[in-house]
């Protein structure tokens, strides 16, 4: 039974014609929908810290005061996008959890190809791109519980559909430079109007089919990390990679991803190859 928990300003028409449109195997039970709120990953911290056993939950807003992107950035958010939170229990062990990020990035870019038409690449590790433009973005946080050998996964949702581009920018302003250029689905796809709500609901059963088998026996992975590499080594004709090792920064070429999310690059200048093991190693341009 889906449990609602809603602010007061917030209507429930939204969630519910959301969670209407999902299919019946949908893991996900609990909502906390906001009409504004600092951040969905914050709040969802505070409840995975408050309850020893969680359910698959989503958190929702349609504004965000400090909405948080990869190495602290702000994430901007004003009405119109898509700014979501889930969170979930898992024993996978560390060093496989980034193939959330790779789930969450390929169902947002499979969710844009069917509501939009438009073609989304993945620039490594967590951004989604459309026509060399960036429009969406995942952030993976991890609670490590020893108690029952289970780690509690938050992953960030940040889509620009609807929200205004220029307010979105101006958001930025002061806070840090914006390296690459941004777009919303709207512009991109030159409609009136993308429905947050069936997007969401696309969006949700697509990342509930995959993480309800994440953990089985039987998951196949391949097609996740196949289409994942596909994305990237198509974002290279948009985006010149830059990358810092031992304090020692070169462009590079990706040549391969691994299963744990590192990347086997090329040193354009000395024709090496060098593994990059960290998100933080890439230079933002």
């Amino acid at each position: 039974m889906w449990k609602f928990y809603l602010s007061k300003k917030c209507q429930i028409d939204f969630v519910s014609e959301v969670v209407n449109l999902t299919a019946p195997d949908f893991i996900f039970n609990d909502f906390y929908y906001f009409d504004k709120i600092p951040s969905t990953q914050d709040f969802a911290f505070e409840i995975i810290k408050r309850k020893k056993k969680i359910n698959p939950s989503v958190v929702i807003c349609n504004t965000q005061s400090r909405g948080k992107g990869r190495k602290g950035y702000l994430w901007s958010s004003p009405k119109g996008g898509i700014w979501v939170s889930i969170f979930l229990e898992s024993t996978l062990k560390l060093e496989n959890l980034f193939l959330f990020v790779m789930i969450a990035a390929i169902c947002i870019c499979e969710t844009i190809e069917k509501e939009t038409n438009l073609k989304p690449k993945v620039k490594w590790p967590n951004d989604v791109f459309v026509n060399g433009k960036k429009v969406a973005g995942v952030l993976l946080d991890v609670e490590t519980c020893i108690d029952n050998g289970k780690n509690k996964i938050i992953i960030g949702l940040g889509i620009n559909t609807n929200n205004d581009l220029r307010l979105t920018k101006s958001k930025l302003k002061n806070k840090h430079h914006n390296h690459y250029p941004m777009t919303t689905l709207k512009d991109e796809a030159n409609k009136p109007d993308i429905s947050n709500a069936h997007f969401l609901s696309r969006l949700l059963n697509n990342l509930s089919h995959h993480l309800s088998k994440i953990e089985s026996d039987t998951f196949v992975n391949e097609n996740i990390l196949n289409n994942y590499i596909k994305r990237i080594m198509e974002s290279r004709s948009h985006i010149v990679y830059s990358f810092n090792v031992d304090e020692k920064a070169f462009e590079g070429e990706i040549v391969d991803v691994d299963i744990d999310g590192s990347l086997l690059v090329r040193d354009i200048h000395q024709q090496k190859i060098i593994k990059i093991h960290s998100a933080n190693s890439v230079n933002l341009r």
